[in-house]
């Protein structure tokens, strides 16, 4: 309790325990972290294997991999392949490192969980999130260090709000649009970039520059005196300088990034073809959707929960061209595919002996149709599907909370289909966009972010309140409504400033989320209505908005 009671950062405390819920424990987390650890050196090594190990040209002559193999082909290796070895080697080597250090970090977590908590290993992948707020309400109840006489916060929401507190930052300057992220070249700049290497660099810059290592956000920030300085002589510089340290690792990222494609994805397309037309929310889609003080396990169920009728509805749209070819590839690559499989049923060792072209066995085309077939009638659509866009659509949007005001009256046209095919893309697209990511992260963040880097500075000090109790956090996680409400989603007041709303009423959405989300909600609307009549009103007002 003392250890608890006595930490240096409480938010990278509430961090690491709600780590360590989602991690399922302290076994789930070592283990994996270990396999992490492996499949990393397989991938080095493997890949090491199959660029400089395998005399691929002696391969028709021989008929083992040991006549074939290269002597000593490490190195053999050319001056490029050895640096790439010695980069993914050494990087290797720190994720060890760091698993080891973060050893007794995980262990004083799981007496925590354990003694604490009385939440052992064995029943943690069954207790909800909601369940350890409770039990650390209850301690803080128990506990005169952290009574209520203590200016320590421990409420659902003031621990909701010490795990979230960066990232909702982030949210609301995706959510006011103040991200600078198109493309600057031609024929692009009406394009925008968002990947999870980009995320990544984004969070680094401005995340990792307003913040102290504790969690707690600079002073300076808070000051417009500062401004100039903040803007001009770090913030910029930070945005151009990660720039190009991405521009000097771009092969390696790329290099790295195609490999674990490979190896990732090749058995399942192999096995389900029809894999390859899956979709998932673009990571620009899942901060958009993203809601205030809304944690990583919740925001994936609510997303989880409409991808069925996601797909269903982008199903919708008749594509009759589409079939009429898939029908027709289906036909040919069928009937090939029949064909050599009857001569199979007669004769068992054309299967690997007969060549339809030179080095192409029947097993190789059977193969190469088979899949074409299954892929062709992938695309093919249910005959009897009824084409009702816009009860799917209207479905697909209560759970993600979001209705651009472009899109009233539009639910039915192919114009908003597309609109929602940029945020619920393919899988095989969105790792095309990772890929080139490779190449224009470096110009978005050389040439385009830093463009925002005053109006970034802006917002950190213009939407952040102090709380007692908690520190500086961003005020729309707060659910202000005399400072940010908006009267169009039923707010209880409307705010004096349109500069200080949410847009597209994230705020009031995200108060609704929060207060249906957590059961043992006690956030107080000062000089407004009690909460439950708040939310009630709020719902009201959401619908008749989006409808």
């Amino acid at each position: 309790m003392w250890r608890w009671t006595n930490v240096a950062s409480m938010d990278d405390f509430f961090k690491r325990v709600y780590a360590y819920h989602q991690g399922r424990g302290m076994y789930c987390i070592l283990l994996s972290r270990f396999l992490n650890l492996m499949t990393l050196a397989f991938v080095i090594s493997f890949s090491v294997f199959l660029v400089g190990c395998v005399d691929y040209a002696e391969i028709p002559n021989h008929h083992s991999l040991a006549e074939v193999m290269i002597p000593q082909c490490v190195s053999r290796l050319s001056g490029t392949m050895q640096m790439f070895l010695v980069i993914f080697i050494l990087w290797w080597v720190m994720q060890a490192i760091r698993f080891v250090l973060d050893w007794p970090a995980i262990k004083e977590m799981h007496n925590f969980y354990h003694y604490l908590l009385d939440i052992p290993d064995r029943d943690i992948q069954t207790v909800p999130w909601q369940t350890v707020l409770q039990r650390i309400s209850n301690i803080r109840e128990t506990n005169p260090n952290t009574s209520h006489s203590s200016p320590l916060r421990l409420s659902e929401h003031d621990i909701t709000g010490r795990i979230m507190r960066q990232e909702n930052y982030l949210i609301a300057l995706m959510n006011k649009k103040l991200l600078n992220i198109t493309i600057p070249l031609p024929y692009l700049r009406s394009k925008r970039i968002f990947t999870r290497d980009l995320e990544w660099n984004l969070s680094f810059c401005v995340l990792g520059y307003a913040f102290h290592s504790n969690g707690q956000l600079k002073k300076r920030f808070l000051q417009e005196k500062n401004k100039p300085l903040l803007v001009a002589g770090s913030l910029r510089r930070r945005f151009i300088f990660m720039g190009i340290l991405n521009f000097i690792f771009a092969p390696f990222i790329l290099v790295y990034l195609v490999v674990f494609f490979f190896f990732r994805y090749f058995e399942e397309y192999h096995k389900n073809p029809s894999e390859i037309g899956v979709r998932m929310f673009s990571p620009y889609a899942k901060w958009k959707f993203r809601e205030y003080n809304e944690l990583p396990h919740l925001f994936r169920q609510r997303l989880s929960s409409c991808n069925e009728i996601a797909n269903k509805y982008i199903d919708q749209f008749p594509k009759e061209k589409t079939a009429l070819v898939a029908r027709f590839v289906a036909f040919i690559s069928g009937s090939f595919a029949g064909v050599l499989a009857i001569i199979t049923l007669f004769d068992s060792e054309a299967l690997l002996n007969f060549e339809i072209s030179p080095n192409g066995t029947i097993l190789f085309y059977l193969g190469l149709f088979g899949t074409v077939f299954a892929v062709s009638r992938g695309m093919i659509p249910d005959e009897h599907l009824v084409y009702e866009p816009e009860p799917l659509l209207r479905q697909v949007l209560d759970h993600i909370h979001y209705f651009p005001k472009e899109w009233i009256g539009k639910l039915h046209t192919d114009e908003v289909r597309a609109q929602f095919c940029q945020l619920f893309d393919l899988k095989l697209s969105l790792f095309a966009q990772e890929l080139l990511s490779v190449i224009f992260t470096p110009i978005v963040l050389c040439f385009s972010l830093p463009s925002s880097s005053e109006q970034i500075i802006d917002s950190i000090r213009e939407y952040t309140v102090h709380v007692d109790g908690l520190g500086y956090v961003c005020s729309f996680s707060q659910f202000d409504f005399v400072r940010h409400g908006d009267g169009k989603y039923g707010a209880p007041v409307e705010g004096a400033d349109e500069h200080m709303k949410s847009n597209d009423g994230k705020m009031e959405k995200s108060f609704l989320t929060f207060k249906d989300k957590v059961r043992l909600f006690d956030l107080k609307i000062e000089k407004c209505m009690s909460a439950s009549a708040a939310a009630k009103q709020l719902e009201i007002h959401t619908r008749a908005a989006q409808g």
